[in-house]
């Protein structure tokens, strides 16, 4: 929606419009006269820009919203004092689990029984 009615806004504060006939192949420019200029400006400063103003500030408050909680919701302990040396991540990384797919990197270091 924001969108949209930026680009209302944008031709209505333009003093040329691109606009085409019937196709891709026969695109004219409009050249604006001064009254239906001042017109258009007039209503593209006082309704459509003031609108997509506050839209925009809604929009980037509610993205701030949604990032800062996103960031507060995944709050994982990344050390966990369990494991051997506490450096695994939690529910990630087991040296179990390693051991089966890395062997060669942790020879010398007894297996677990």
């Amino acid at each position: 929606m924001y969108l949209g009615w930026a680009y209302v806004g944008n031709r209505l504060l333009s003093a040329t419009v691109e606009y085409e006939e019937t196709g891709w192949y026969d695109g004219q420019v409009w050249i604006k006269s001064a009254q239906v200029l001042a017109r258009d400006r007039l209503l593209g400063s006082y309704s459509i820009k003031v609108n997509t103003s506050r839209t925009g500030d809604v929009l980037t408050t509610v993205c701030i919203f949604l990032l800062v909680n996103i960031e507060g919701s995944q709050k994982v302990s990344y050390f966990s004092s369990q494991e051997p040396g506490g450096r695994s991540v939690v529910g990630v990384y087991k040296d179990d689990s390693a051991r089966l797919f890395e062997p060669d990197d942790f020879c010398g270091e007894p297996s677990p029984q």
